[in-house]
Parts: structure tokens; sequence; C-alpha cells
């Protein structure tokens, strides 16, 4: 691992802003971490982003 980024709810609904106006149809996310790492909130600001509007359920429990 590189490092570690620590955001606040602000600032991960601004990095999820940010990498959903970056993606592009075919790109692909994974969203990986312990329960509470904040995968939901992520997936729900990229969503945002791409311009989303309604309801995003967790992600992890959509797989299981």
């Amino acid at each position: 691992m590189a490092g570690a980024l620590t955001l606040d709810l602000d600032g991960l609904e601004a990095l999820g802003a940010a990498l959903g106006a970056a993606l592009r149809a075919g790109d692909a996310v994974l969203l990986s971490g312990e329960v509470g790492a904040g995968k939901t909130s992520l997936a729900r600001a990229i969503l945002a982003g791409l311009g989303h509007r309604g309801e995003v359920p967790s992600p992890t429990w959509t797989l299981v």
C-alpha cells in the first residue's frame, strides 16, 4: 500500500464527485475495506457525481 488517505464526510463526498465526473462508460471501481470504512458513502458520492439522484443501497450487500 502506497499510503492511506483519511477524509471526513465532506471530503469523501468531494472525492466521490470528482471520481464520478472522471469515470467513463466501461470503467470499473473496486471498493474494499472493513465494515464502516465508508465504501457505501463513497459509492453514493460517485453515483451523485455521475448525476444519479435516487436511493443507493450498500454495494456490499448487493454482491453477497
